[in-house]
């Protein structure tokens, strides 16, 4: 059973980006986003708002079957959305024309950056003529781990050949900063959104993560009991800070203590944050947390590398939060029948 000193230094643990600090051991800090190796130009792949009319709605299917074929990945699926002269031109200024040159240069990259991963947002759709359009947004490509997401501005030409809608033309820029919304940055943590708990011997730790309003950074607050009763508490944000650009956490416990973390993410289930900060005493104290999604409802954290006032303390491992289930409403109980009226 763990003593409350250990377990209030397990607090310290962020569960896959549920920092668990308590107000005596400062959140967990993790790393930012890296930045892509140079991959082929993506097309948008969308989900966005429906489409206005029949031809929209058409232009945004194709949009969306490349979006597929792409993650597949699936080249031969990917050349039957090209027009047989299409070009491609990326954020260099670099062309690569005609089908056979498209395909060869998407089956190499596949090969060369496993697990690519595409997702764009569609902006704009508009007709030049009944039969071109001329698609508009911002794609994001992340790595096979996730690790590493790439931002472009997209222009994409489409002309309608034989009744199906072909890929003409496909220009990529380097997408400005402002363009990029901190929600865009964080979305890989929107899973964690919403209530989680740890109840291990008499230790209970519950956490409600949030969004901020605008989608501008996570908020999670959390209480920790003992023996069933009130321990400590606090808050921590999770944001994009764009001075670093990275991904950055900070706390604040009800004791008196804060930090803050960086996060990185080493894998597709996994995320590492290095955290530091002080206790409510003065002491500085550091970590390494490592938290693994073991699935949508299930995250394990380890807390290892401690220090707490210079000195090296024990690894905290195997944490584990579990998220509740939403509460059901109550159902109105059937009223009895007036006296003196029979059931029809």
């Amino acid at each position: 059973m763990r003593t409350p000193m250990t377990w209030l230094g397990a607090m310290a643990l962020t569960c896959a980006g549920m920092v668990m600090a308590s107000g005596d051991s400062p959140p967990q800090a993790q790393s930012s986003d890296a930045k892509a190796n140079a991959k082929p130009a993506a097309a948008p792949a969308s989900e966005d708002a429906p489409a206005a009319n029949p031809k929209e709605a058409a232009v945004r299917e194709q949009v969306l079957a490349f979006s597929k074929a792409f993650n597949g990945p699936d080249v031969d699926a990917l050349m039957e959305l090209f027009a047989p002269d299409a070009v491609i031109v990326d954020p260099a200024g670099s062309e690569t024309r005609g089908k056979p040159a498209i395909g060869e240069m998407y089956a190499e990259e596949f090969e060369k950056v496993p697990g690519l991963k595409l997702e764009c947002n569609v902006e704009a759709v508009r007709f030049l003529t009944a039969d071109v359009a001329r698609v508009e947004g911002l794609s994001r490509l992340s790595s096979g781990t996730g690790d590493a997401n790439e931002f472009t501005r997209f222009s994409t030409l489409a002309l309608l050949v034989d009744g199906a809608w072909r890929i003409a033309e496909i220009r990529e820029y380097a997408a400005p900063t402002a363009d990029i919304t901190p929600y865009e940055r964080l979305k890989e943590l929107e899973w964690m959104v919403g209530d989680w708990v740890d109840e291990s011997d008499d230790n209970k730790v519950s956490s409600n993560i949030r969004w901020a309003d605008n989608k501008s950074f996570l908020i999670r607050t959390y209480s920790i009991e003992i023996q069933s009763e009130k321990a400590s508490s606090g808050t921590m944000f999770i944001g994009w800070d764009p001075q670093t650009a990275q991904i950055k956490s900070w706390v604040f416990s009800s004791e008196g203590g804060h930090g803050e973390g960086l996060w990185t993410r080493t894998g597709e289930n996994q995320w590492i944050v290095k955290a530091q900060g002080t206790r409510h005493d003065g002491q500085p104290n550091s970590a390494t947390q490592i938290h693994t999604i073991l699935n949508k409802d299930v995250v394990s954290t380890s807390s290892i590398d401690r220090i707490i006032g210079g000195q090296i303390a024990p690894d905290i491992t195997d944490v584990v939060m579990v998220r509740k289930p939403p509460q059901s409403q109550p159902q109105p109980k059937p009223q009895p029948a007036e006296a003196g009226k029979s059931e029809k």
